[in-house]
């Protein structure tokens, strides 16, 4: 089978979504599989829109994973996130696609064009690559397998909006299968008039073998944390909408009523967004000492990373699941989440973990002064947590399920269209 993978970002970039397609991509390759992966070279994100930003330092097309890895050079233009704004109003679905404030400029991805057995994509809100692979999808008489990652956030929520426009909804109608993760995430596909029987609930997994096991106090050390001290953990893309700065300000408020010697220091791990970056900015007396800044987390430190913590805390409101919740309960740690998103499908509150309402501050710094104060609930909470992901939670049964649909998916487009002998060029 040939697959084209179209995706916004692609190893060495990590992220929930990320994470997702490079697990999939390596074992359709290991299954015998060809597998086109059609990318951006931005490293962060905000390189979309921001030239000053990261981007991926590697050729335009280059072999990873045993796939073919095609990198779109990112386009900057003057002026372009108010005129993307402008053109993303236009009544013209094929542009709301390619246009909005945030979508990168990214030429040639659209003429992808090959004798594809099948095409997925991933990621919302940026949909100019979805569209893309509908456009390859299309010209090669393929199914297209869309995993959008809606972050529902709760209704009424500005985030919202950013995942449920109509271009998005017609983009999932118009896809062969659609891929969700919770059960949130299925209601809200089917409330928008998906059939049912499009609709794969597929939930993501762990790589158990790269997340325990690894050396705390040597973590611990290389930060200058003493050991025995209380440490929470946050691994994600630092940003408001994540929960990071929020986190900040609730160890700040715990901090204040803590001997200076013995504070509870936070761990924030993972690439910065300039708004968090403006955050640390205006914090009247700079960093905190209880404040250790990791930085991008190469997955070979994971392991390292969580068996140094005492609990994991990520209260987002922009996650349609939570991988880092999973590799946490791997390694038995309690979580503290906020109850947004697809997130109260995964964290089952006083079972797994303590869920808190977005943005509050008080029962933020409660819910995280409660498990590191009371161990044995801590204990309760990481086992119950453990146990659930030693039961089915891996990338080989993911995988297993979405390949079968695909087979499925591949059938049902050739099944429809008279006279079908063999695969379509575009």
């Amino acid at each position: 089978m040939r697959i084209a993978w179209f995706t916004p970002r692609y190893h060495p970039c990590i992220g929930g979504s990320e994470n997702y397609v490079r697990a999939m991509v390596r074992r359709f390759v290991a299954a015998g599989h060809e597998v086109d992966v059609l990318t951006s070279d931005a490293h962060d994100l905000w390189y979309f829109t921001d030239r000053r930003r990261r981007r991926v330092d590697a050729p335009s097309a280059s072999w990873e994973d045993g796939a073919r890895v095609r990198r779109f050079a990112i386009r900057h233009r003057p002026l372009h996130r108010y005129v993307a704004r402008l053109l993303s109003h236009a009544p013209h679905w094929p542009t709301q696609c390619r246009s909005a404030a945030y979508m990168p400029i990214v030429p040639g991805i659209e003429r992808v064009r090959d004798a594809y057995d099948s095409v997925f994509a991933v990621g919302f809100p940026f949909t100019v690559f979805s569209y893309a692979a509908l456009r390859t999808a299309r010209a090669a008489g393929a199914p297209l397998i869309l995993t959008p990652f809606l972050h529902l956030a709760t209704p009424g929520d500005p985030v919202h909006k950013h995942y449920t426009r109509p271009h998005q909804v017609r983009l999932l109608a118009e896809s062969d299968v659609v891929v969700v993760q919770t059960e949130l995430e299925a209601e809200a596909v089917r409330g928008w008039g998906i059939p049912r029987e499009k609709v794969l609930k597929l939930g993501m997994a762990v790589e158990h073998a790269e997340v325990i096991g690894g050396d705390g106090l040597l973590f611990l050390k290389r930060l200058g944390i003493p050991p025995g001290s209380a440490v929470v953990g946050h691994l994600a893309t630092l940003d408001p909408n994540k929960g990071s700065t929020d986190l900040v300000l609730a160890v700040a408020r715990l901090n204040l009523a803590r001997p200076a010697h013995d504070p509870i220091y936070l761990v924030l791990a993972g690439p910065s967004s300039p708004h968090f970056e403006e955050f640390l900015a205006r914090l009247p007396d700079g960093v905190p000492p209880w404040l250790k800044l990791f930085g991008p987390m190469p997955p070979e430190g994971r392991a390292d990373f969580f068996a140094a913590l005492d609990l994991f805390a990520m209260p987002s409101r922009t996650d349609s699941f939570g991988i880092v919740f999973l590799e946490a309960w791997a390694n038995a740690l309690p979580v503290v989440a906020a109850a947004a998103g697809g997130v109260p499908d995964v964290v089952r509150d006083g079972e797994t973990g303590l869920l808190v309402p977005f943005g509050d501050l008080d029962l933020l710094s409660d819910s995280i002064a409660r498990l590191l104060d009371r161990p044995a609930l801590a204990q309760r909470l990481g086992k119950t947590g453990r146990d659930l992901v030693s039961r089915g939670y891996t990338w080989d049964d993911r995988f297993a399920a979405l390949s079968s649909r695909t087979f499925q998916a591949i059938a049902n487009v050739r099944g429809s269209m008279p006279g079908w002998t063999g695969r379509k060029a575009g």
